[in-house]
């Protein structure tokens, strides 16, 4: 059985974070699993046609680095005709941000026998369409109009967004597919300490500088970045503590964006960190006194699972969605209450045997692994 996944969104982004990564992570681990049965689709907007990757090239430029990301894109091209009967197509999530309307493709493809199966990441441009781009938002109610009408089978990664799609069906009339939930893996540089003198001396210079309170993603509204700079003159500055930012700036942040730059702290104790690889952010997680995760909502939340997985003491806002990732081994705040924030961490300033006492906790901590993710994707693939 062939299984083609359109990953354009992926090959034509300039940077690889959020869910550009979880695309990443699986399409590699279902080439690691099924070999040339996976064929991966870049579209190519001029021709109005998909053009097969070599799967050899992807992974080497995504896992190793190595070769030229154009060059990964061969010259066969992929009929949507050879995508029928004994064939699956699998979207993963970014793709709702794709030029292929999926209002469109999805009826050609199951009428032509394909089995068809999502991965539904969230559906925060539904219930919560304030903290999205408007572009994003209508792509997105196409997105996963056609596929609550076409698919089989839709994947998330929580329990929290099958009640969501269950309520979207019900207000819309529909009958929600089958739903698996497939936690996603958050194992990158788990077993690899990262050394001072694999960072550069300007990261090392940041880091020891003073203790500090880390954020780790794109900058957007629903992350409420806000919170930690408010929590910051609340109390956590007189605590000595710093504050990273480590995440390219997005969409609707220019009020915050300004804040940041003019705040009198900005590059001396509170610092905005771009384009950092992994191993560049294994190292700040390792190093963190604290990590704060204060989003207003979330499809999983990578950065609660890796900060914990590292050796970071989460403090996070209490969200049902981050309750049902992390359970336990956060300390809980109230959303947007940053005094409640300030005094978590408080808590444990005052109390070091209480936070060491947690850093032991977190050594307990499993989550699934990447490979276990591709291995749980693959069989609902396969049906």
């Amino acid at each position: 059985m062939q299984i083609y996944i359109d990953v354009s969104v992926l090959t034509l982004a300039t940077f690889v974070t959020g869910i550009q990564r979880v695309t990443r992570e699986i399409a590699v681990r279902l080439i690691q699993i099924g070999g040339e049965n996976i064929i991966l689709l870049h579209y190519n907007a001029k021709e109005n046609t998909y053009y097969r990757i070599d799967n050899k090239k992807f992974c080497d430029y995504y896992t190793k680095k190595k070769g030229i990301k154009s060059r990964m894109i061969t010259s066969r091209r992929v009929p949507l005709g050879d995508i029928g009967e004994d064939a699956v197509f699998f979207d993963l999530d970014a793709a709702w941000m794709g030029r292929v309307k999926r209002s469109y493709l999805l009826p050609i493809l199951k009428g032509q026998g394909a089995r068809i199966v999502a991965h539904v990441y969230d559906i925060i441009s539904i219930t919560h369409p304030q903290y999205c781009l408007e572009r994003g938002v209508y792509n997105f109610m196409d997105f996963i109009g056609a596929h609550l009408q076409y698919a089989d089978d839709i994947i998330v990664n929580a329990e929290v967004t099958v009640d969501e799609l269950r309520k979207l069906a019900i207000a819309l009339k529909v009958e929600l597919p089958i739903c698996h939930v497939v936690p996603l893996g958050a194992d990158f540089g788990e077993k690899e300490v990262v050394r001072s003198d694999q960072v550069p001396a300007e990261l090392q210079r940041i880091v020891d500088d003073r203790p500090y309170i880390l954020m780790v993603g794109t900058i957007e509204p629903r992350k409420n970045h806000k919170l930690v700079l408010d929590a910051y003159k609340v109390g956590l500055k007189d605590l000595g503590y710093n504050i990273i930012f480590a995440g390219n700036m997005g969409w609707n942040m220019e009020d915050f964006a300004i804040e940041l730059r003019t705040h009198p702290d900005y590059n001396q104790r509170i610092f905005h960190l771009t384009g950092k690889n992994d191993q560049e952010i294994s190292y700040l997680y390792q190093h963190a006194r604290f990590l704060a995760f204060c989003s207003y909502m979330e499809g999983f939340g990578l950065p609660l699972i890796e900060g914990i997985m590292r050796g970071a003491v989460v403090v996070a806002a209490d969200i049902p969605v981050s309750r049902e990732v992390a359970g336990d081994y956060c300390v809980w705040f109230p959303q947007d209450n940053a005094q409640a924030l300030c005094d978590a961490v408080l808590y444990y300033h005052k109390n070091e045997d209480e936070y060491l006492k947690r850093k032991e906790i977190l050594k307990e901590f499993r989550c699934t692994t990447w490979e276990q993710c591709g291995e749980l994707v693959r069989k609902v693939i396969m049906g």
